[in-house]
């Protein structure tokens, strides 16, 4: 485990292209495990998770709120505690987000990568 913020910055990895490259499949099937796992552990119906139950309890002025503030929650966990599947909730969180304000359903994305 690494104890404190200097074994993070004496372990940091270049995140460069090919880094990435060459870990995304791994990132990707631990958030895969990720949100499957919370899918079935918090699932409301059929249909539904209570992730979904939540943000119509609690929308907030986004519609998403309780979900920013939860990957708030899992932000302070990292920074104190350095826990990889604080991270991976992070990302599930962002994942979930993305689907609940129906970017996913869009033809064009809003990505950054004109040059």
């Amino acid at each position: 485990m690494l104890d404190n913020k200097f074994d993070i910055i004496e372990n940091m990895t270049s995140t460069n292209v090919k880094t990435k490259r060459e870990n995304w499949d791994t990132f990707s099937k631990l958030i895969s495990n990720q949100f499957e796992h919370g899918g079935t552990k918090y699932a409301h119906t059929r249909d539904k998770e209570f992730t979904d139950v939540i943000c119509e309890f609690v929308p907030g002025d986004t519609g998403v709120d309780w979900i920013l503030g939860t990957i708030l929650k899992y932000m302070g966990r990292y920074k104190n505690l350095k826990r990889e599947k604080d991270l991976l909730k992070i990302a599930t969180y962002c994942y979930i987000c993305w689907l609940k304000a129906g970017h996913h359903l869009k033809e064009e994305h809003d990505e950054d990568t004109g040059k």
